[in-house]
């Protein structure tokens, strides 16, 4: 990788075999490394396709630019003024006595 510490949108085409037959599919995934991308490919199709490791084909890969990217998930993470905020915060006690 050319910047391991920056985010890029990554583009995977991967062709599976299911139950029923083979299937073609477009994935995006927001990652540091095409490795990291790959590997949240490989377990999200476990989780939501019940596809295995050995019956997944990847067919390529390519970053994707900003404005090239299709899919809500990753759409999502697009805008500039994100937040992520902390709902509950409660404070710890420093000591057990404090409970």
């Amino acid at each position: 990788e050319r910047k391991p510490t920056t985010v890029k949108n990554f583009g995977i085409w991967v062709r599976y075999q299911s139950r029923t037959g083979y299937h073609n599919m477009y994935k995006e995934y927001r990652d540091t490394t095409l490795n990291g991308a790959v590997d949240q490919m490989y377990s999200e199709m476990a989780s939501r396709h019940r596809v295995r490791f050995p019956c997944i084909q990847i067919i390529k890969t390519a970053t994707v630019p900003a404005a090239a990217c299709k899919r809500a998930n990753t759409l999502q993470f697009h805008d500039s003024k994100i937040r992520f905020p902390l709902t509950r915060r409660l404070s710890r006690p420093s000591a057990p006595q404090f409970r």
